[in-house]
């Protein structure tokens, strides 16, 4: 009975057989986060994040919530998938430009992760005092109210006006509104902060060790204001050295919880525009208080190591000190004087180069990286107009002062993990450095075997391996280009209270330790350490259920903390970007040598060698032949002259056009006779 059932039920279907559905498309919610080159990624709880090119992008902008479908799969990368539809749109604040003309208004996003203009209706300013409203190339603050599935094409309202391009600070606040940061203090913060009593010298000595009788001195750049940290060196009876880090304490100013720890926590870092910074400290704190200025008094915690010519710590102590800086230097003064400068402490400085030479000496042979890319160092005005652009030199007196560093924040990180045991754990900030992933490692295997530079490697890749294909480039026409590439393989360093080792630097267990003025987990080490050595000085420790709620607490501080360095670096390139635009708006027309320094299907970027600032070459320029793109390869080569371009090739462009707006700069080639 059961299989005539089955036959009627199927003959039954077959005669009356309705039209097939086609299948559902499976879709994606997720936040898209936008790349300044107008790509981006959908991150999803499982699984690889999805790659959205361009053209597949329908205008949505960072931070939106959007629904994707995944249009293909490629082994070992990123699926491809385009948006659908943007749900929600992200509430932010976006600085543009104001164009008006006769059919209607809109706004062009500063920020070249919002590639779409902004729609203005007559109606949309209605939030603006005293019936104001934009003029042409105004800057004005815009938040989007809608996005038509239709045309895909924004509408917003103006909700501010900040003025004229070119006013004077209007770069910097520009680029705050755009990231989000914050430049004026709280009120409560400036009382709380206006309140903070200098120490009672007699009473810290009482708990802390003096070391005024040891010579020490700062070292920073020549526009430096605030100085957190002094170094000292003294050479041993056995021909060891004593070096000291000495760091501000800013811990014994800003109690946790306070007003201003709250604000430093929501800054998380401060930031740096060329000749201005927005801190994460007041200015009382991180110019007065807790400046190490020299034949003043200061309060400090140091970590004073005892190192062998090898570079081998044998024996440390982390204390809460007293010190007295003699002197301050810049960069420019030391190295000077190690050029042969006559001072009173030439001689000391001379043994820290000699330490810090060990010191990178012994960190190389450990496989840590040390890139040298090029960076630009823009001078400007006092109107703020850039006059000079130069690529930033790594002198040795930079390298003396890192090398101090690195080792303090290591010896730190090594101190507390060496107490962690099954019994007592002590959750901790680290900084981490993870392993490049494996799809990342192949490509650039392939990109060197393309090249002619077949490395082998062993079961797993290690920092030294990095180091290896570094020292074998170094005098190889495609220097520059491997190192870009090798350096983009890499992940992003970040803060956890998983100890995971750092890779670039090799290093077991790294921290911040040396930058509490600038930097808010520096600030949490510092209260961490202090917390631990009074726990070791009573023989407590904590129970388990308060020591998961640190962790957890931790946990959130490095999460905030990792964003906070995002953005603040977002912020740092794009103001360093506008500025090198207005700098080369001064030479439309002018011919540069330059570098091949990334491509596309619509072109190639070119760095300028002698201003380290990058322009687009459009494939519309390559005249006499029709240029095709290999993406695996990444070249563009000629289909009937088989002319090749390739990143790292030197080349030598002309300045056609500069949008300071558009952050964007037009070259063409120029032909070599």
């Amino acid at each position: 009975m059961a299989k005539n059932m089955g036959k009627q039920g199927n003959k039954q279907t077959t005669k009356n057989a309705p039209t097939p559905k086609k299948p559902k498309r499976k879709t994606i919610k997720g936040n898209l986060s936008v790349h300044a080159k107008g790509f981006g990624f959908v991150a999803v709880k499982k699984g690889a994040d999805i790659f959205i090119p361009v053209e597949n992008m329908q205008n949505a902008m960072d931070g939106d919530m959007v629904q994707v479908e995944i249009v293909q799969r490629l082994p070992k990368k990123n699926p491809k998938g385009r948006v659908l539809k943007i749900l929600t749109l992200h509430r932010r604040e976006i600085i543009g430009v104001y164009r008006s003309g006769s059919e209607g208004a809109t706004v062009i996003p500063s920020d070249e992760r919002y590639n779409s203009p902004i729609i203005i209706g007559k109606d949309s300013f209605s939030t603006l005092k005293n019936g104001r409203r934009p003029k042409n190339d105004d800057l004005v603050v815009v938040v989007r109210t809608q996005w038509n599935e239709s045309d895909h094409l924004f509408r917003g309202d103006v909700i501010d006006i900040l003025g004229k391009p070119d006013n004077k600070g209007m770069d910097l606040l520009m680029v705050a509104r755009n990231n989000d940061l914050t430049i004026p203090f709280p009120k409560q913060v400036i009382r709380d902060v206006s309140g903070l009593k200098k120490f009672d010298l007699q009473t810290e000595l009482k708990r802390r060790e003096d070391f005024r009788s040891i010579p020490c001195f700062t070292i920073d750049p020549e526009s430096a204001k605030d100085f957190d940290d002094a170094i000292s060196l003294v050479q041993l009876d056995t021909g060891r050295f004593e070096l000291g880090v000495h760091i501000a304490d800013v811990s014994h100013y800003v109690i946790e919880g306070s007003s201003i720890d709250r604000e430093a926590f929501g800054r998380g870092t401060s930031v740096y525009f060329v000749n201005n910074v927005i801190p994460m400290l007041p200015e009382r704190l991180s110019n007065d208080l807790c400046s190490i200025k020299p034949k003043t008094n200061r309060l400090a915690f140091s970590v004073i190591m005892e190192i062998d010519s090898r570079g081998i710590v044998h024996n440390y102590r982390i204390r809460e000190t007293v010190i007295r800086s003699a002197s301050r230097f810049s960069y420019e003064e030391v190295e000077e004087i190690i050029e042969g400068k006559e001072h009173k402490y030439a001689k000391t400085i001379h043994l820290m180069v000699m330490l810090s030479l060990i010191l990178r000496k012994a960190r190389e042979e450990m496989g840590s990286i040390d890139f040298d890319i090029s960076e630009p160092a823009i001078s400007l005005d006092d109107q703020g107009v850039p006059y000079a652009i130069r690529p930033r030199e790594r002198i040795e007196a930079n390298r003396l002062i890192e090398e101090f560093m690195l080792i303090a924040n290591r010896i730190v990180a090594n101190h507390i993990e060496s107490q962690v045991t099954k019994k007592n754990d002590k959750p901790f900030v680290y900084r981490v450095h993870e392993k490049p992933e494996d799809q990342a490692i192949k490509s650039f295997l392939q990109l060197l075997e393309r090249l002619g530079l077949k490395y082998q490697l062993g079961k797993e890749v290690e920092s030294d391996d990095y180091r290896k294909i570094l020292d074998i480039i170094e005098n190889l026409d495609y220097k520059y280009y491997v190192e870009k590439v090798a350096l983009r393989s890499m992940t992003k360093a970040f803060y956890t209270t998983k100890n995971n080792g750092h890779f670039g630097l090799a290093f077991d267990a790294y921290t911040h330790f040396t930058s509490p003025i600038r930097r808010y987990p520096d600030l949490v080490v510092h209260r961490l350490l202090k917390y631990y050595a009074l726990q070791e000085k009573d023989k407590s420790s904590l129970k388990k259920t308060e020591t998961d709620a640190l962790e957890k607490r931790l946990q959130k501080i490095c999460d905030q903390c990792s964003k906070r360095e995002i953005r603040a670096t977002q912020a740092e390139r794009e103001f360093i970007k506008l500025k090198s635009m207005e700098f080369l708006s001064t030479k439309v027309g002018e011919t540069y040598d330059g570098i091949i320094s990334g491509m596309a299907s619509f072109g190639m970027f070119v760095e300028l060698s002698h201003y380290v600032i990058e322009g687009l070459v459009h494939v519309s320029e390559l005249k006499g032949d029709r240029y095709e793109f290999d993406k695996d390869e990444f070249t563009l080569t000629g289909k009937n002259t088989g002319k090749v371009y390739r990143v790292g090739d030197a080349v030598k462009v002309q300045i056609k056009s500069v949008s300071k707006e558009e952050k964007r700069a037009d070259f063409t080639l120029v032909k070599e006779s």
